[in-house]
């Protein structure tokens, strides 16, 4: 379990825009499940050294290549850059009673939030800059650029960027100049 909340709470703390990594930065994940307690902290400025090694068929280069995921012929980039450009409000909302999902754009960031009230209570709560979307279609047509989106997310110090509780588990993810979380 804990090997695809990390990977998938990785993924999404990485959108967004050009600019320095400040070499005191650390980005944050912590997990806890019951008694046990996952902690990662690393300098941003490794990240962004180690992103661009990474090499598969759909992920090189800090870069994300879409073109051949399935998306139910969703032009995920064009929606992306609609949704910058887009004003304020509540875009998405559906309550069936047991589950809530909200997806807004308020200022500057791209809210999600989804909680399930069934038996096991889950939350999950995104805020992506927007600044992060424009980063992350910044590259290619069919490529998301991670690269790009750790860059300016290091503007988002001291906020914390995601945050999951699912039953008695939890992730928070945040970016400050500390060293251990």
């Amino acid at each position: 379990m804990w090997k695809s909340l990390i990977a998938a709470a990785l993924l999404l703390t990485v959108p967004c825009t050009a600019l320095a990594i400040d070499e005191d930065q650390w980005i944050h994940v912590a997990m806890q499940d019951g008694d046990e307690n996952v902690r990662i902290n690393l300098p941003l400025t490794v990240v962004a050294a180690v992103l661009p090694m990474i090499q598969t068929d759909e992920f090189h280069g800090g870069r994300v290549r879409i073109d051949d995921m399935e998306l139910d012929q969703v032009d995920l980039i064009a929606m992306l850059k609609e949704i910058r450009k887009a004003k304020d409000g509540e875009y998405v909302s559906i309550d069936d009673g047991d589950e809530s999902v909200r997806v807004r754009k308020r200022g500057e960031y791209l809210e999600v939030h989804v909680k399930d009230g069934h038996k096991d209570p889950e939350t999950v709560d995104l805020k992506i800059p927007m600044e992060v979307l424009d980063a992350l279609t910044s590259g290619e047509d069919d490529e998301l650029d991670l690269m790009a989106a750790i860059e300016v997310l290091a503007k988002y110090e001291g906020e914390d960027l995601v945050t999951v509780n699912d039953n008695g588990s939890s992730i928070r993810i945040w970016i400050d100049r500390n060293s251990e979380n």
